[in-house]
């Protein structure tokens, strides 16, 4: 009898923490596009959560994930140097396309790692997320 209830105990903490581990996602998250940053420009949040960016600014932004192109000082006439980065660019993993003023992006992480994202506009503006 004492067996039984030993592995009926064993059994159920088991079944406790597979639920742990495969608790649901958490809540949406809310990231701002305001004064060419991302805010925060840092952030974890567990596999499932959707983040939501909303684009404070007067012009278009992205979130697109990868490597920003190298930026360049602008030249004394105010002129890029190279040409505009493409809004295609990154790792293909997100890219929202252009985010006007006062709308919004969304995107589901459903893969644990690390997401480096820029604005493809504005390579400068860099940010990261955390998927635990």
């Amino acid at each position: 009898m004492r067996l039984v209830i030993r592995l009926l105990g064993v059994g159920l903490l088991g079944t406790i923490a597979i639920l742990a581990c495969a608790g649901p996602a958490g809540p949406p998250k809310a990231m701002s596009i305001k004064g060419f940053a991302f805010n925060p420009a840092a952030v974890e949040v567990t596999k499932g959560t959707t983040v939501t960016w909303t684009n404070e600014d007067t012009v278009p932004h992205t979130v697109t994930t990868g490597i920003a192109p190298p930026t360049f000082p602008p030249l004394p006439s105010g002129a890029s140097p190279t040409p505009f980065p493409s809004l295609v660019s990154g790792d293909g993993k997100v890219n929202s396309g252009r985010i006007e003023p006062t709308t919004t992006f969304s995107f589901t992480f459903n893969e644990a790692g690390t997401f480096n994202y820029f604005c493809g506009v504005h390579p400068a503006m860099k940010a990261s997320i955390t998927v635990r």
